[in-house]
C-alpha cells in the first residue's frame, strides 16, 4: 500500500539517497548533498519540503517545494522551487508523480505563493501549468575580445578570495545582494551556501585590497551564474582578471533582463549573445508578479502611459495602470461583469504574452486583434535566479 507523505527529520539519509540513486540510474553519478548543499548539505534540514510516495515505508517517489520569499523592485513575492522530482525506476507509469505535482501546486495555492518555478522537458510540465518564460541574456567574453579590447587593462589591483562563511567580507557581500533590485531571498547565515549551488564557486573581488563585490563562477564551464560589484565600471578589468585567474578562455555571464549596466560593458565587447527564457513558471498570482516586475523595468526605461486591463481564464482580471513611470496593478475576481477586459486569455497565453521573451515576435494581433498594450510594457523582465532555485 503506497502513502502519501511530507518528509520529517528521519527521513533525512533516506531522501539524498533515492535522489542520489535515481538521477544516477538516469546520468551520471550523482551527490546531491554537494551538487545542492543548501537543500541537502550538512545542517539543512529541509525535509518538510518533499513530497513522497513512500511502499512499505521507503521512498518510490518524490519532488522537493523550496519555498523562497524575494522582493523584487520593492513588491514581496513567494514562490515555490520545484526540484528533485524523482520517481523508481521499478515505480514509474503508477501515476505517483503526477498526484505528488498536484497536491504540491494544491499546497502551493492555498498558502497564497505568486509563483512556482521549475526546469525540465517543456511538455511533461506544461500539464501542470508551467510555461517557459522570464528573460535572460548569455553574454560571451572570449580570451580573443580579452586581448583586442581589454588590452590596456591593468589587472594587478584585482584579486579573489574565497567566500566562506567566516570570510570578513562576508557582510559586505550580503549587504551588496540586499541593495539590488531582486533581495531578500537569502538569509545572511546561508548566504554562502547558497552560492555554492550547482557545483558554483563563490568569489570575494578585492580591489587595491578593499572589498569591490563578488562573484560566483562555475567550477565546470566558466560561466559567471552572478557577479555584483560597488562600481559597475570595474567589470571589464574584474573580467580580465578572473579569466586569467582561473585559466579559462571563455567566461559565459548570465545577466537578468533588467540589470542593464552590465547588458551595456558586455555588449560592447563580447563575441556572441543569446536571449533566451529564464525558466518554466505556474503563475498564481498574475497581479503581484506583474506590478514587481514592471517595477522592475520602468527603475530602467521610461514606460510610455497607458491603461490595459486583462481576462485570464480560472485566474483573475488584471488592470495595469501606468501614469508618469508610476505602475499601479488592481485585481479583480474573474467573476466580476462589472470590469471589463480588452483581452481574454488562458494562463498559458498570458504567461507568453506577459514575460516570455518570444512576446515581441510572436503575432498577437492574429488571434487578439483588439490586443492594445501600451508600446515597452512587454515582455516584462521575469527572473529568478538559478542559484535561487532548487
Amino acid at each position: 500500500m503506497e502513502l502519501y507523505v511530507k518528509g520529517i527529520a528521519e527521513d533525512a539519509q533516506d531522501i539524498i539517497d533515492f535522489a542520489d540513486m535515481v538521477f544516477g540510474k538516469n546520468a551520471r553519478p550523482h551527490d546531491f548533498a554537494q551538487m545542492i548543499p543548501k537543500l541537502y548539505g550538512d545542517g539543512a534540514d529541509t525535509q518538510r519540503y518533499h513530497y513522497m510516495v513512500k511502499e512499505d515505508g521507503r521512498i518510490k517517489a518524490m519532488i522537493c517545494v523550496l519555498p523562497v520569499t524575494c522582493n523584487v523592485a520593492g513588491i514581496g513575492l513567494k514562490f515555490g522551487c520545484v526540484g528533485t522530482v524523482s520517481v523508481h525506476p521499478r515505480s514509474r507509469g503508477k501515476g505517483y508523480m503526477q498526484k505528488l505535482m498536484n497536491m504540491a501546486l494544491e499546497d502551493m495555492k492555498s498558502q497564497g505563493y505568486s509563483l512556482s518555478v521549475l526546469g525540465g522537458q517543456r511538455q511533461r510540465y506544461e500539464f501542470f501549468g508551467y510555461e517557459p518564460a522570464g528573460i535572460k541574456l548569455v553574454f560571451s567574453l572570449t580570451s580573443d575580445n580579452i586581448r583586442h579590447k581589454y588590452k590596456g587593462l591593468d589587472t594587478s589591483g584585482i584579486s579573489f578570495e574565497s567566500l566562506t562563511d567566516d570570510n570578513p567580507q562576508l557582510d559586505d557581500a550580503y549587504q551588496l545582494y540586499q541593495q539590488g533590485i531582486v533581495n531578500s531571498a537569502r538569509a545572511k547565515e546561508r548566504f554562502a551556501t547558497i552560492l555554492r549551488t550547482w557545483h558554483t564557486d563563490p568569489l570575494i573581488i578585492l580591489h587595491n585590497g578593499k572589498f569591490a563585490g563578488y562573484v560566483a563562477l562555475s567550477k565546470e564551464g566558466g560561466t559567471v551564474q552572478e557577479i555584483e560589484l560597488i562600481d559597475q565600471s570595474l567589470l571589464p578589468v574584474v573580467s580580465k582578471a578572473l579569466a586569467a585567474e582561473k585559466g579559462l578562455d571563455t567566461l559565459l555571464f548570465i545577466i537578468p533582463a533588467y540589470d542593464h549596466d552590465k547588458i551595456t560593458l558586455l555588449g560592447d565587447v563580447c563575441d556572441w549573445y543569446s536571449t533566451s527564457y529564464n525558466h518554466k513558471f505556474n503563475i498564481m498570482d498574475y497581479s503581484s508578479v506583474i506590478e514587481a516586475f514592471l517595477k522592475c523595468k520602468a527603475q530602467n526605461m521610461k514606460l510610455q502611459d497607458g491603461r490595459f486591463i486583462l481576462a485570464i481564464k480560472d485566474a483573475e482580471i488584471v488592470e495595469i495602470v501606468v501614469q508618469n513611470n508610476h505602475v499601479v496593478v488592481n485585481k479583480y475576481d474573474p467573476n466580476d461583469t462589472g470590469i471589463q477586459a480588452e483581452v481574454h486569455l488562458t494562463k498559458r497565453e498570458a504567461t507568453a504574452l506577459l514575460f516570455s521573451p518570444l512576446s515581441e515576435y510572436t503575432n498577437w494581433k492574429q488571434s487578439t486583434p483588439q490586443l492594445t498594450v501600451p508600446p515597452g510594457w512587454l515582455p516584462m523582465p521575469l527572473y529568478i535566479p538559478s542559484l535561487d532555485i532548487c
